[in-house]
């Protein structure tokens, strides 16, 4: 089995006051992430106006590339997140 990881995202959203108004902040980060080669979901925090949690996973060759991969992923979201803060992550590694 090739080696992955799960990548657990936690993101506070300052001033939103409805739910509508979350996706329309969130929806820019979720489309750039899915052109990437990776499967991303919104996992929870789905009723709450300031909170978001987005979950990835992510497949590579190899160890080393995985690593590559986790690192040039975290760098793409710092870039492209916006106003949206980042304020929590996890990653479960499968080798």
């Amino acid at each position: 089995m090739p080696p992955f990881f799960i990548l657990t995202l936690k993101f506070r959203l300052q001033g939103c006051t409805s739910l509508k108004e979350k996706r329309s902040r969130i929806a820019p980060l979720l489309a750039k992430l899915k052109k990437e080669n990776i499967s991303v979901i919104e996992s929870d925090c789905l009723d709450q106006h300031q909170e978001s949690e987005i979950t990835i996973a992510k497949l590579s060759i190899n160890t080393s590339a995985l690593n590559r991969d986790l690192d040039q992923l975290l760098a793409f979201i710092d870039y492209h997140r916006g106003d949206i803060e980042l304020y929590d992550y996890q990653v479960e590694r499968y080798n």
